[in-house]
């Protein structure tokens, strides 16, 4: 189990060494070949090992410190080998102390952790740790009971008395930090499930994670061990209530001891799907998880290297000399995209991988933006060449029937002011946008800017084409919706969740002081319905109201009507309300109370209200509420399975 690797300076290194041998005096003690021991708890040919290993041993010998370094591995696996691990520790130790032992290094956590647990540390010999972290657990784990061991969770920084002689480099898990991070993104969680598996590492966090859990009585710990069989894992995670995230720590060994599939973790995760999954340790970032507040797992190799010159050049051991390595807030693009999790809605400072992976060059991606525009630019032109065609044709038809069709021309020419003001709406909006694309796309191609710069006009560009595909969007949807060739994809969902993540992805759309309430009287619900178009209507109308109100509130209420057979949506605001001859009027294409002083088309209520005839439902203003206005969404119970994957549309 054990290799010895010895590695021996040339003939000229060591002449050299002989010869400024006075300089390496140390306290009355002759100078001399001496030993540096690297115990690695894994395969020390690992790539992270061996990364490690080969950066140390060119910081030692750069040093000029006279020495030959032996490697031992303890070939660590599952916690089953737990009570080896110290004996092993004591064995490579009592060994190497007659080659004048004068430094340790240990790496990992399972070879850290026996170390510090046999609590036997040679007089004169510095201590270091690499690739441990700052809590632990005290071994050895009782034989009869490592399938329900749960030990009390240790701080290695805060054992001063017993570690006087040690150092090196250790990894912080911050388990508040994580747990604040989910409730940014998920304020309802309820219960939070922490993954650990069959290793000294998960059992460790585990038992850390249980001591910082006395901080959050208001919170459910359930604890998916992979100790507990592969079963019962899978039970206990697909149980987990809507109302749930989870903590990914470690899933490396199974209950068996053998090492999991690559897959198992995904496997895992898919038994419950709408649980979003974060990780503390970096653990399946972009597989599985979201992300998390996780460690940089710096190497430590040349802090080591030249804490052991140090000692080397003074001869004093200094004590505790623990380095932490810093933490940041990791997250994947691809997996923000999946939930919906906007990047401005990552804490300060968050660092985002694979983001630009999807980008063919650093300036593609600008060229892209302005081609994008460009297309953009030309088909709305195309668009409004058709509508001012369309409408002429319209006059001409009028014209031609004036004395026959009185009262279609009196519609049609309302219906003509509406549209002639929906074009002046719409060039003034539409402007606005393009100018900037145009502006800022120019100014892109300059040579002169600076990074911030060109990363702050791109900003701008992306903003501004948003801007047009909303326009776009919105009276391709209309358009569509009357025409019947939008399809609806009508399913089984779960409507609390559903009103959950519309109120989250909309908070941004209230104004400052503003505050966002959900009103459900029951904690799930499952509703026959197309969830993105029930999505659109809520949206709309959390958005609008987020324009028209300043102070006070808006709440987003759900009611079961189990007499009427319908589901009532509502959304309430505090702002100044819709006067009673106009509360009919909002539903009407292009009308905008407000004029122009508030951004938008003057479509949107009319598309919820297509949307709502098409599911057979309703929409309207409530009249008896006073406090600002109140839209409500009657949505049926039960609609027939036979409607899934319709096409909806028409009057």
């Amino acid at each position: 189990m054990n290799r010895n690797n010895v590695i021996k300076p040339g003939w000229v290194l060591l002449c050299f060494c002989m010869l400024l041998a006075p300089l390496f005096v140390r306290s009355q003690e002759t100078p001399g070949r001496e030993s540096i021991l690297i115990i690695s708890s894994y395969n020390p040919d690992t790539r992270r090992m061996a990364s490690f290993i080969t950066e140390f041993e060119q910081q030692i010998l750069a040093s000029g410190v006279p020495c030959d370094i032996y490697i031992e591995t303890l070939e660590s696996k599952g916690i089953a080998d737990a009570p080896l691990w110290m004996s092993l520790i004591d064995n490579m130790i009592s060994r190497y102390e007659n080659r004048s032992l004068r430094a340790i290094v240990l790496l990992g956590q399972e070879a850290w952790a026996s170390f510090v647990s046999l609590g036997r540390i040679p007089e004169g010999v510095m201590c270091f740790s690499g690739f441990a972290s700052s809590n632990g657990i005290m071994l050895p784990a009782p034989p009869d009971s490592l399938q329900t061991w749960k030990p009390r969770s240790v701080e290695y920084q805060g054992m001063t008395d017993s570690l006087k002689t040690v150092g090196g480099m250790l990894n912080r898990y911050n388990i508040r930090r994580n747990v604040d991070l989910i409730r940014s993104f998920y304020p309802q969680v309820e219960n939070i499930a922490l993954i650990t598996d069959n290793t000294y590492g998960g059992i460790s966090l585990q038992a850390l994670v249980r001591e910082e859990w006395k901080n959050y009585p208001d919170l459910n710990l359930v604890l998916v061990d992979s100790r507990d069989g592969d079963e019962a894992v899978h039970e206990t995670y697909a149980s987990l209530p809507p109302r749930s995230a989870v903590m990914l720590g470690t899933w490396r060994v199974g209950s068996d001891g053998e090492y999991f599939m690559q897959r198992s973790l995904n496997d895992l995760v898919q038994s419950n799907p709408r649980i979003p999954v974060f990780s503390i340790t970096r653990t399946s970032i972009g597989d599985v998880a979201i992300g998390g507040y996780v460690p940089e797992y710096e190497s430590g190799a040349s802090l080591i290297a030249a804490q052991i010159k140090k000692y080397y050049d003074t001869g004093r051991i200094e004590g505790v000399q623990f380095h932490t390595s810093k933490n940041i807030y990791l997250f994947d693009s691809r997996k923000l995209k999946d939930w919906k999790i906007a990047e401005y809605a990552l804490p300060k400072g968050s660092v985002v991988e694979d983001a630009m992976a999807t980008k063919l060059s650093k300036y593609s991606h600008y060229i892209e933006l302005l081609v994008l525009g460009i297309l953009l630019l030309v088909v709305l032109l195309l668009f409004v060449t058709w509508l001012l065609l369309r409408v002429q044709r319209l006059k001409r038809t009028l014209e031609e029937r004036e004395e026959q069709l009185v009262v279609a021309r009196e519609k049609a020419e309302e219906s003509d002011m509406l549209k002639s003001a929906f074009l002046a709406n719409m060039s003034h909006e539409i402007r606005t946008p393009l100018n900037a694309i145009v502006g800022f796309s120019s100014l892109m191609q300059s040579e002169e800017l600076s990074q911030e710069e060109r990363a702050e006009y791109c900003a701008i560009v992306v903003n501004n084409s948003e801007m047009l595909l909303t326009l776009l969007n919105d009276i391709l949807d209309i358009s569509s919706l009357e025409c019947g060739k939008i399809r609806f994809n009508y399913a089984s969902e779960e409507i609390v969740q559903i009103c959950q993540h519309v109120l989250m992805t909309t908070a941004h759309t209230r104004q400052e002081g503003v505050e966002g309430r959900f009103d459900c009287d029951v904690d799930s619900f499952m509703l026959t319905t197309d969830a993105h178009r029930l999505s659109q209507i809520l949206i709309n109308l959390l958005t609008n109201a987020g324009k028209f109100t300043s102070e006070g509130s808006i709440t987003l209420g759900v009611r079961i009507d189990e007499e009427h057979n319908e589901v009532l949506f509502s959304v309430t605001d505090t702002g100044p309300g819709i006067p009673l001859d106009k509360q009919e009027m909002v539903f009407n294409r292009f009308e905008k109370l407000d004029g122009n002083k508030k951004k938008g088309t003057g479509l949107g209520l009319a598309i919820c209200r297509q949307i709502a005839m098409i599911v057979g439902g309703r929409i309207w203003v409530d009249p008896t509420y006073t406090g600002g206005a109140r839209f409500i969404f009657a949505h049926p119970i039960g609609l027939d399975s036979g409607r899934e994957n319709r096409e909806g549309g028409g009057n």
